[in-house]
C-alpha cells in the first residue's frame, strides 16, 4: 500500500498546469528526472552542481564533464523503500586538452511489482512500472583557450530520451544545458547554472503532461585543499524552490589512498512528512583511480534510502 501511495503522489501526473510553486506538486511526469544518481552528491544534501568530476556529471551538470582528465566510468545502485531501485551507468571521454569531453549515460528506475485487484478485491495479476533515461552530451570551453582552464567559461549540453511506463509506455525527448563559470577569488569559489529538461512532454491517458523542468544554481567554496562546502538552490517546476548544503572533508591515508567524510541537508521535504528526513550522510574511499562512495538518507516514515557507486577514472 505504501508503494502505491508513493507511485500516485510522485509518478502519476495529476494536472497539466505547473508553474514552479508549491501548488504544482505532483503535476509533472517522469519522476526519474528528479532523482540524483551520485551517492557523493546525495550525501552532501544533493549540493554538487559546481563540484563533480566524473562521468555522472552528464546527469547533474554536463558542463562539469570538462573536469574529467581522461576517461571516466561510473556505476551506481540506489535502494529505496518498498523495493524501489534506481540503476545508472555513465561513461565520459576527454577528447583533447582544448577540444572538450563527450559523455553518455543511462539510468533505470524500477518500481517493483504492484498487484492489481478489481473493486471486489479479486486478483487481476500485477504490473511493474518503470522509467528509463538515455543521455548523450558534450562539454567544451567557450572562452579564452590561452588562459588557464579554471579561468574559462564552460558550456555543456545533452540530449536525452525518456521512457515512462506504467502499463503502457510513453516516450519523449528533452535536453539539458549547463554552464560552469570561471573560478573566482584565487580559485576558492566556483559557480554554475543548469537548466534541466528544458523541453518535452509525455502523452498519458490521451493528455500531454510536462516533464519536470528544473533550474539549479550551484556554488562551491574550497575552504582548504581537502575541505569543501557546496550549496545549491534548486527550482523544480512542480514545487517551490528549495536550498541544499553539503560538507566534505578528505583525509589522506597514504600516497594512493584517500578517505572522505560527508554530510548535508536540504529543505525539499522539510514539511512533507513525519520522522527524520532532509539530511544525509556518507563516505568515500579512493584508491589509485578507483572510487567507492556510499550515502544514507532517511526519508521520514517511508523508510531509508541507500546508494552506492563505483567510479573508475583512467
Amino acid at each position: 500500500m505504501k508503494k502505491i501511495l508513493t507511485l500516485i503522489s510522485i509518478f502519476i501526473p495529476l494536472n497539466a498546469n505547473s508553474a514552479f510553486d508549491s501548488s504544482s506538486y505532483g503535476t509533472t511526469a517522469a519522476s526519474i528526472l528528479k532523482l540524483n544518481i551520485n551517492p557523493r552528491c546525495v550525501s552532501m544534501g544533493e549540493a554538487c552542481t559546481s563540484d563533480i568530476s566524473d562521468a555522472s556529471a552528464i546527469d547533474i551538470n554536463p558542463a562539469n564533464l570538462v573536469k574529467i582528465p581522461k576517461n571516466s566510468l561510473f556505476l551506481s545502485h540506489n535502494i529505496f523503500f518498498e523495493n524501489i531501485t534506481l540503476e545508472s551507468l555513465s561513461f565520459a571521454a576527454n577528447l583533447g586538452k582544448n577540444t572538450g569531453t563527450f559523455g553518455i549515460g543511462v539510468k533505470y528506475l524500477n518500481w517493483g511489482k504492484i498487484e492489481k485487484t478489481d473493486d471486489y478485491a479479486n486478483d487481476m495479476g500485477s504490473f511493474s512500472p518503470n522509467e528509463m533515461v538515455v543521455e548523450l552530451g558534450f562539454a567544451s570551453y567557450l572562452t579564452g583557450l590561452t588562459k588557464d582552464p579554471e579561468e574559462r567559461l564552460v558550456f555543456g549540453g545533452i540530449g536525452k530520451f525518456i521512457q515512462n511506463k506504467i502499463e503502457k509506455s510513453a516516450t519523449t525527448l528533452s535536453a539539458d544545458i549547463g554552464i560552469l563559470f570561471p573560478y573566482m577569488f584565487d580559485r576558492k569559489l566556483a559557480l554554475s547554472l543548469v537548466f534541466q529538461n528544458i523541453v518535452g512532454s509525455i502523452k498519458m491517458d490521451q493528455e500531454n503532461y510536462d516533464i519536470t523542468k528544473i533550474i539549479r544554481l550551484g556554488s562551491s567554496v574550497f575552504i582548504t585543499r581537502n575541505m569543501t562546502i557546496n550549496s545549491d538552490i534548486i527550482m523544480p517546476q512542480d514545487r517551490f524552490l528549495y536550498w541544499s548544503i553539503g560538507f566534505e572533508e578528505r583525509i589522506k591515508i597514504n600516497k594512493r589512498t584517500q578517505f572522505s567524510l560527508r554530510a548535508g541537508a536540504n529543505t525539499r521535504n522539510i514539511s512533507d512528512m513525519e520522522g527524520l528526513r532532509s539530511v544525509s550522510f556518507g563516505f568515500g574511499i579512493k584508491h589509485w583511480d578507483y572510487l567507492f562512495d556510499y550515502s544514507f538518507s532517511p526519508f521520514g516514515n517511508l523508510g531509508n534510502i541507500h546508494r552506492i557507486s563505483l567510479t573508475i577514472n583512467y
